[in-house]
């Protein structure tokens, strides 16, 4: 019998779509009784998790805490969290529960570790100034025995503004898609092989993103990972 999902979703509310429709879509399925059972608690009222760690707002931890726990008396048997920035409390959040988190990000660095180590040191990671700064993916990435490439100073605020706007739901008309295109563009010219989109907004982004470079999607790997493990496959 396969475990129930629980997802802590809201964060922003598309990408928890997005993770959703990723699992469903990689669920091998003939019918609909064959698919997971998934509970979602899509709370976009929890604090910004950006402005937690550049500004020193509001803590996200507490209502991220009752989400797990709404989750957790719901039946779910495992969390995921479609947010990469929120991995920061991620071992706080473990001991509201007693069921078990799976994060995203040492899940992205183990894939790439075992399926295209010969790209170490060639990957660009895509994702917020905050998780950047925390070190989320360099931290995974070392521990695999990766580098990983970091934007520089300009080109995160594009990558973070192009953010601003798919949490405001421009996907297609996002203004800053010919910023990004230009800017993969160089880092390709510069050696750079693939990107890791490290935030869960811009794989929205990656059909409208033409530059020739591989593309790993962390929310689609997690995806992956969550049919397996609710499927006894892991």
């Amino acid at each position: 019998m396969s475990k129930t999902v629980g997802i802590l979703g809201g964060m922003g509310p598309l990408a928890t779509v997005d993770l959703f429709a990723k699992i469903v879509e990689n669920t091998p399925a003939e019918r609909d009784q064959d698919h997971l059972r998934i509970i979602i608690d899509n709370n976009p009222q929890i604090p910004p998790r950006v402005e937690a760690i550049m500004q020193d707002g509001e803590s996200p931890l507490p209502a991220m805490a009752a989400s797990a726990r709404l989750l957790a008396a719901a039946g779910a048997d495992f969390i995921v969290m479609p947010c990469n920035t929120a991995h920061f409390w991620l071992t706080e959040l473990e001991a509201f529960v007693d069921i078990p988190f799976y994060g995203m990000v040492d899940n992205a660095a183990a894939y790439i570790a075992a399926n295209h180590r010969s790209l170490a040191g060639r990957v660009l990671l895509l994702a917020t100034a905050a998780t950047v700064r925390l070190g989320l993916y360099q931290q995974a990435f070392a521990s695999e025995g990766l580098a990983l490439r970091l934007p520089e100073e300009n080109e995160q605020a594009i990558l973070d503004n192009a953010v601003r706007r798919v949490k405001a739901g421009e996907l297609h008309a996002n203004p800053y898609l010919a910023d990004i295109n230009a800017m993969l563009a160089r880092q390709a010219a510069a050696g750079t092989a693939a990107v890791l989109a490290g935030c869960t907004e811009i794989p929205l982004l990656f059909p409208y993103i033409d530059a020739p470079l591989e593309k790993f999607d962390a929310t689609l790997l997690l995806a992956r990972m969550v049919v397996a493990r609710a499927r006894g496959k892991e």
